[in-house]
Protein backbone atom coordinates (compact mmCIF):
# COMPACT_ATOMS: atom_id res chain seq x y z
CA UNK A 1 0.00 0.00 0.00
CA UNK A 2 2.71 2.49 1.01
CA UNK A 3 4.86 1.56 -2.01
CA UNK A 4 1.87 1.99 -4.33
CA UNK A 5 1.21 5.42 -2.86
CA UNK A 6 4.83 6.45 -3.35
CA UNK A 7 4.58 5.60 -7.02
CA UNK A 8 1.18 7.27 -7.43
CA UNK A 9 2.11 10.56 -5.78
CA UNK A 10 3.74 12.94 -8.21
CA UNK A 11 5.37 16.30 -7.73
CA UNK A 12 2.71 18.47 -9.41
CA UNK A 13 -0.12 17.04 -7.28
CA UNK A 14 2.02 17.24 -4.16
CA UNK A 15 2.87 20.88 -4.79
CA UNK A 16 -0.84 21.63 -5.08
CA UNK A 17 -1.60 19.74 -1.86
CA UNK A 18 1.19 21.59 -0.04
CA UNK A 19 -0.40 24.92 -0.97
CA UNK A 20 -3.82 23.64 0.11
CA UNK A 21 -2.41 22.53 3.48
CA UNK A 22 -0.82 25.92 4.00
CA UNK A 23 -4.13 27.65 3.22
CA UNK A 24 -6.17 25.30 5.45
CA UNK A 25 -3.85 25.40 8.45
CA UNK A 26 -3.30 29.14 8.16
CA UNK A 27 -7.03 29.92 7.97
CA UNK A 28 -7.79 27.47 10.80
CA UNK A 29 -5.17 29.04 13.02
CA UNK A 30 -6.46 32.57 12.34
CA UNK A 31 -10.10 31.51 12.81
CA UNK A 32 -9.45 29.97 16.23
CA UNK A 33 -7.16 32.81 17.27
CA UNK A 34 -9.53 35.66 16.40
CA UNK A 35 -12.89 34.09 17.26
CA UNK A 36 -12.01 32.39 20.55
CA UNK A 37 -12.73 34.41 23.74
CA UNK A 38 -9.90 36.05 25.66
CA UNK A 39 -7.60 33.56 27.40
CA UNK A 40 -9.55 30.63 25.88
CA UNK A 41 -6.45 29.28 24.14
CA UNK A 42 -4.02 29.61 27.02
CA UNK A 43 -6.63 28.29 29.44
CA UNK A 44 -7.31 25.17 27.36
CA UNK A 45 -4.36 22.78 27.05
CA UNK A 46 -5.88 20.81 24.16
CA UNK A 47 -6.67 23.98 22.22
CA UNK A 48 -3.17 25.33 22.78
CA UNK A 49 -1.63 22.07 21.54
CA UNK A 50 -3.88 22.22 18.46
CA UNK A 51 -2.63 25.72 17.69
CA UNK A 52 0.96 24.48 17.98
CA UNK A 53 0.14 21.49 15.75
CA UNK A 54 -1.43 23.82 13.15
CA UNK A 55 1.74 25.91 13.16
CA UNK A 56 3.97 22.86 12.76
CA UNK A 57 1.77 21.47 9.98
CA UNK A 58 1.94 24.82 8.20
CA UNK A 59 5.76 24.82 8.42
CA UNK A 60 5.93 21.24 7.13
CA UNK A 61 3.72 22.18 4.16
CA UNK A 62 5.95 25.19 3.49
CA UNK A 63 9.07 23.00 3.68
CA UNK A 64 7.52 20.47 1.31
CA UNK A 65 6.62 23.23 -1.16
CA UNK A 66 10.20 24.51 -1.03
CA UNK A 67 11.67 21.01 -1.56
CA UNK A 68 9.47 20.51 -4.61
CA UNK A 69 10.35 23.92 -6.08
CA UNK A 70 14.03 23.08 -5.47
CA UNK A 71 13.47 19.64 -7.13
CA UNK A 72 14.87 17.85 -4.08
CA UNK A 73 14.22 14.07 -3.96
CA UNK A 74 13.39 14.37 -0.24
CA UNK A 75 9.91 15.88 -0.81
CA UNK A 76 8.28 12.44 -0.61
CA UNK A 77 9.50 12.04 3.00
CA UNK A 78 7.09 14.81 3.99
CA UNK A 79 4.38 14.23 1.39
CA UNK A 80 3.65 10.59 2.18
CA UNK A 81 2.94 10.99 5.93
CA UNK A 82 1.10 14.26 5.23
CA UNK A 83 -1.07 12.54 2.61
CA UNK A 84 -2.00 9.84 5.14
CA UNK A 85 -2.58 12.34 7.96
CA UNK A 86 -4.65 15.00 6.15
CA UNK A 87 -8.12 13.67 7.03
CA UNK A 88 -7.21 12.55 10.59
CA UNK A 89 -5.71 16.02 11.15
CA UNK A 90 -8.95 17.66 9.98
CA UNK A 91 -10.81 15.34 12.37
CA UNK A 92 -8.49 16.34 15.22
CA UNK A 93 -9.19 20.02 14.57
CA UNK A 94 -12.96 19.39 14.50
CA UNK A 95 -12.74 17.44 17.77
CA UNK A 96 -10.73 20.04 19.73
CA UNK A 97 -11.99 23.28 18.17
CA UNK A 98 -15.32 22.20 16.71
CA UNK A 99 -17.20 25.31 17.82
CA UNK A 100 -14.80 27.46 15.75
CA UNK A 101 -14.14 25.11 12.82
CA UNK A 102 -17.56 23.46 12.41
CA UNK A 103 -18.10 25.11 9.03
CA UNK A 104 -14.91 23.40 7.81
CA UNK A 105 -16.34 19.91 8.41
CA UNK A 106 -17.42 19.40 4.75
CA UNK A 107 -13.67 19.33 3.98
CA UNK A 108 -13.80 15.63 4.85
CA UNK A 109 -16.14 15.05 1.92
CA UNK A 110 -14.22 17.42 -0.37
CA UNK A 111 -10.89 15.68 0.28
CA UNK A 112 -12.49 12.28 -0.36
CA UNK A 113 -14.02 13.55 -3.61
CA UNK A 114 -10.85 15.18 -4.95
CA UNK A 115 -8.63 12.19 -4.16
CA UNK A 116 -11.20 9.74 -5.46
CA UNK A 117 -11.43 11.54 -8.79
CA UNK A 118 -7.62 11.81 -9.01
CA UNK A 119 -6.68 8.29 -7.89
CA UNK A 120 -9.73 6.19 -8.70
CA UNK A 121 -12.65 4.38 -7.05
CA UNK A 122 -10.54 2.46 -4.52
CA UNK A 123 -9.05 5.65 -3.08
CA UNK A 124 -12.52 7.25 -3.10
CA UNK A 125 -13.94 4.33 -1.08
CA UNK A 126 -11.06 4.45 1.43
CA UNK A 127 -11.47 8.17 2.04
CA UNK A 128 -15.26 7.92 2.23
CA UNK A 129 -14.94 5.20 4.87
CA UNK A 130 -12.39 7.18 6.85
CA UNK A 131 -14.50 10.34 6.64
CA UNK A 132 -17.62 8.56 7.89
CA UNK A 133 -15.64 6.98 10.74
CA UNK A 134 -14.33 10.40 11.81
CA UNK A 135 -17.83 11.97 11.73
CA UNK A 136 -19.36 9.08 13.71
CA UNK A 137 -16.59 9.23 16.33
CA UNK A 138 -17.19 12.97 16.71
CA UNK A 139 -20.95 12.44 17.06
CA UNK A 140 -20.53 9.72 19.69
CA UNK A 141 -17.64 10.99 21.83
CA UNK A 142 -17.43 14.77 21.45
CA UNK A 143 -19.76 16.97 23.59
CA UNK A 144 -19.94 19.77 21.03
CA UNK A 145 -20.78 17.49 18.12
CA UNK A 146 -23.37 15.61 20.17
CA UNK A 147 -25.41 18.83 20.08
CA UNK A 148 -24.85 19.38 16.34
CA UNK A 149 -26.94 16.54 14.98
CA UNK A 150 -28.02 18.49 11.89
CA UNK A 151 -24.41 19.14 10.87
CA UNK A 152 -23.46 15.52 11.61
CA UNK A 153 -26.29 14.25 9.39
CA UNK A 154 -25.35 16.74 6.66
CA UNK A 155 -21.75 15.49 6.62
CA UNK A 156 -22.82 11.83 6.62
CA UNK A 157 -25.19 12.59 3.76
CA UNK A 158 -22.39 14.20 1.76
CA UNK A 159 -20.10 11.24 2.39
CA UNK A 160 -22.80 8.73 1.46
CA UNK A 161 -23.86 10.54 -1.70
CA UNK A 162 -20.33 11.02 -3.04
CA UNK A 163 -19.66 7.36 -3.97
CA UNK A 164 -23.01 7.06 -5.78
CA UNK A 165 -22.69 10.40 -7.55
CA UNK A 166 -19.04 10.30 -8.51
CA UNK A 167 -18.12 6.61 -8.86
CA UNK A 168 -18.71 6.58 -12.61
CA UNK A 169 -17.00 9.97 -13.00
CA UNK A 170 -14.01 8.70 -11.04
CA UNK A 171 -13.66 5.62 -13.27
CA UNK A 172 -13.89 7.68 -16.47
CA UNK A 173 -11.49 10.38 -15.28
CA UNK A 174 -8.96 7.81 -14.08
CA UNK A 175 -9.11 5.97 -17.42
CA UNK A 176 -8.81 9.23 -19.37
CA UNK A 177 -5.99 10.43 -17.11
CA UNK A 178 -4.12 7.14 -17.57
CA UNK A 179 -4.49 7.37 -21.35
CA UNK A 180 -3.34 11.00 -21.48
CA UNK A 181 -0.47 10.30 -19.11
CA UNK A 182 0.67 7.37 -21.26
CA UNK A 183 0.48 9.51 -24.39
CA UNK A 184 2.39 12.29 -22.64
CA UNK A 185 5.16 9.86 -21.66
CA UNK A 186 5.55 8.19 -25.08
CA UNK A 187 7.88 9.23 -27.88
CA UNK A 188 5.67 9.75 -30.97
CA UNK A 189 8.20 8.33 -33.46
CA UNK A 190 9.57 5.20 -31.79
CA UNK A 191 6.65 4.59 -29.37
CA UNK A 192 9.20 4.09 -26.61
CA UNK A 193 9.13 6.07 -23.36
CA UNK A 194 10.36 9.66 -23.61
CA UNK A 195 12.59 11.98 -21.55
CA UNK A 196 9.72 13.06 -19.31
CA UNK A 197 9.02 9.41 -18.45
CA UNK A 198 12.73 8.88 -17.75
CA UNK A 199 12.86 11.83 -15.35
CA UNK A 200 9.76 10.54 -13.52
CA UNK A 201 11.27 7.03 -13.26
CA UNK A 202 14.56 8.43 -11.97
CA UNK A 203 12.76 10.55 -9.38
CA UNK A 204 10.97 7.44 -8.11
CA UNK A 205 14.10 5.29 -7.89
CA UNK A 206 16.12 8.09 -6.27
CA UNK A 207 13.38 8.53 -3.68
CA UNK A 208 13.25 4.80 -2.89
CA UNK A 209 17.09 4.62 -2.80
CA UNK A 210 17.11 1.31 -4.68
CA UNK A 211 20.30 0.43 -6.61
CA UNK A 212 19.94 0.39 -10.39
CA UNK A 213 21.84 0.49 -13.67
CA UNK A 214 21.53 3.36 -16.14
CA UNK A 215 22.85 2.93 -19.70
CA UNK A 216 23.23 6.03 -21.86
CA UNK A 217 23.76 5.34 -25.56
CA UNK A 218 24.25 7.33 -28.75
CA UNK A 219 24.42 6.22 -32.37
CA UNK A 220 27.83 6.91 -33.94
CA UNK A 221 27.68 8.64 -37.35
CA UNK A 222 23.87 8.74 -37.33
CA UNK A 223 23.91 12.01 -39.31
CA UNK A 224 25.45 10.06 -42.20
CA UNK A 225 22.25 7.98 -42.44
CA UNK A 226 20.07 11.06 -42.84
CA UNK A 227 22.49 12.71 -45.25
CA UNK A 228 23.03 9.72 -47.58
CA UNK A 229 19.80 7.69 -47.30
CA UNK A 230 17.27 10.30 -46.21
CA UNK A 231 15.41 11.12 -43.02
CA UNK A 232 12.84 8.38 -43.64
CA UNK A 233 15.61 5.78 -43.36
CA UNK A 234 16.97 7.54 -40.28
CA UNK A 235 13.53 7.35 -38.67
CA UNK A 236 13.27 3.67 -39.63
CA UNK A 237 16.63 3.00 -37.95
CA UNK A 238 15.52 4.71 -34.72
CA UNK A 239 12.33 2.62 -34.69
CA UNK A 240 14.31 -0.59 -35.26
CA UNK A 241 16.77 0.32 -32.51
CA UNK A 242 13.90 0.57 -30.01
CA UNK A 243 12.29 -2.62 -31.31
CA UNK A 244 15.54 -4.61 -31.10
CA UNK A 245 16.31 -3.30 -27.60
CA UNK A 246 12.82 -4.27 -26.41
CA UNK A 247 13.31 -7.80 -27.79
CA UNK A 248 16.89 -8.38 -26.63
CA UNK A 249 16.62 -6.89 -23.14
CA UNK A 250 14.71 -8.14 -20.10
CA UNK A 251 11.10 -7.13 -19.40
CA UNK A 252 12.29 -5.03 -16.43
CA UNK A 253 14.76 -3.08 -18.62
CA UNK A 254 12.97 0.04 -19.86
CA UNK A 255 14.03 1.95 -22.99
CA UNK A 256 13.71 5.75 -23.16
CA UNK A 257 14.42 8.03 -26.10
CA UNK A 258 16.08 11.21 -24.89
CA UNK A 259 16.26 13.15 -28.16
CA UNK A 260 17.54 12.54 -31.67
CA UNK A 261 19.65 9.38 -31.61
CA UNK A 262 20.24 9.32 -27.83
CA UNK A 263 18.61 6.63 -25.71
CA UNK A 264 18.67 5.51 -22.08
CA UNK A 265 18.04 2.04 -20.65
CA UNK A 266 17.10 1.74 -16.96
CA UNK A 267 17.64 -1.65 -15.29
CA UNK A 268 16.56 -2.55 -11.77
CA UNK A 269 17.42 -5.38 -9.43
CA UNK A 270 20.99 -5.93 -10.69
CA UNK A 271 24.01 -3.95 -9.51
CA UNK A 272 26.95 -6.28 -10.19
CA UNK A 273 29.69 -5.04 -12.51
CA UNK A 274 29.60 -8.17 -14.65
CA UNK A 275 25.88 -7.61 -15.24
CA UNK A 276 26.53 -4.02 -16.30
CA UNK A 277 29.20 -5.07 -18.80
CA UNK A 278 26.95 -7.81 -20.18
CA UNK A 279 24.03 -5.37 -20.43
CA UNK A 280 26.15 -2.85 -22.33
CA UNK A 281 27.28 -5.49 -24.82
CA UNK A 282 23.71 -6.73 -25.32
CA UNK A 283 22.62 -3.15 -26.03
CA UNK A 284 25.46 -2.68 -28.53
CA UNK A 285 24.69 -6.03 -30.17
CA UNK A 286 20.96 -5.26 -30.47
CA UNK A 287 21.73 -1.92 -32.10
CA UNK A 288 24.19 -3.60 -34.49
CA UNK A 289 21.34 -5.87 -35.66
CA UNK A 290 19.08 -2.86 -36.28
CA UNK A 291 21.85 -1.16 -38.24
CA UNK A 292 22.54 -4.32 -40.28
CA UNK A 293 18.90 -4.51 -41.42
CA UNK A 294 18.61 -0.78 -42.18
CA UNK A 295 21.94 0.58 -43.45
CA UNK A 296 24.56 -2.22 -43.54
CA UNK A 297 26.98 -0.32 -45.75
CA UNK A 298 27.34 2.70 -43.50
CA UNK A 299 29.83 2.94 -40.57
CA UNK A 300 27.11 3.39 -37.98
CA UNK A 301 27.53 1.91 -34.50
CA UNK A 302 26.71 2.69 -30.86
CA UNK A 303 28.70 4.12 -27.95
CA UNK A 304 27.33 3.08 -24.56
CA UNK A 305 28.05 4.44 -21.10
CA UNK A 306 26.78 2.21 -18.27
CA UNK A 307 26.43 3.61 -14.74
CA UNK A 308 26.01 1.34 -11.71
CA UNK A 309 24.23 3.44 -9.09
CA UNK A 310 24.52 1.81 -5.66
CA UNK A 311 24.32 4.89 -3.45
CA UNK A 312 21.50 6.91 -5.00
CA UNK A 313 21.01 8.96 -1.81
CA UNK A 314 24.11 10.99 -2.70
CA UNK A 315 23.11 11.52 -6.34
CA UNK A 316 20.71 14.11 -7.72
CA UNK A 317 18.78 13.78 -10.97
CA UNK A 318 20.91 16.41 -12.70
CA UNK A 319 24.18 14.80 -11.54
CA UNK A 320 23.02 11.39 -12.69
CA UNK A 321 22.09 12.51 -16.21
CA UNK A 322 25.31 14.53 -16.47
CA UNK A 323 27.50 11.59 -15.37
CA UNK A 324 25.79 9.17 -17.76
CA UNK A 325 26.09 11.62 -20.64
CA UNK A 326 29.78 12.23 -19.85
CA UNK A 327 30.50 8.48 -19.69
CA UNK A 328 28.83 7.92 -23.07
CA UNK A 329 30.92 10.68 -24.66
CA UNK A 330 34.06 9.17 -23.17
CA UNK A 331 33.17 5.92 -24.92
CA UNK A 332 32.58 7.84 -28.16
CA UNK A 333 35.83 9.81 -27.90
CA UNK A 334 37.86 6.67 -27.14
CA UNK A 335 37.09 5.13 -30.51
CA UNK A 336 33.30 4.70 -30.80
CA UNK A 337 31.42 1.41 -30.98
CA UNK A 338 32.33 0.47 -27.42
CA UNK A 339 30.99 0.16 -23.87
CA UNK A 340 32.35 1.92 -20.77
CA UNK A 341 31.19 0.94 -17.26
CA UNK A 342 31.50 3.07 -14.14
CA UNK A 343 30.15 2.75 -10.59
CA UNK A 344 28.93 5.61 -8.40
Amino acid sequence: MIRTLKIALDMSDSASRARQRMAFTGLSFLTVFFFSPANAITGNTSLMYLMIALGVYFLFAMLQSWLISDQSPHWIKIELPSFLMDMPFIGLGLAIAGEYLALASPLLAVVALVRGIRYGPCMLACHIGLGMLIVLLLAVSNPFWQTQTTLVYANLFLLLVLPIQFYGVSVKIQASSRSLRQENLTDPLTKSLNRKALEAALWRVLNTKEPFVMSFLDLDNFKMVNDTMGHATGDKLLKRVCAKLSIRLRAEDKVYRMSGDEFVVLSFGQVREEFAESLGERIRSAIAEAIHYTCPNLPVSASVGVLLVKHSEVVSLEQLLSKADELMYRAKNSGKNRVLVEQI
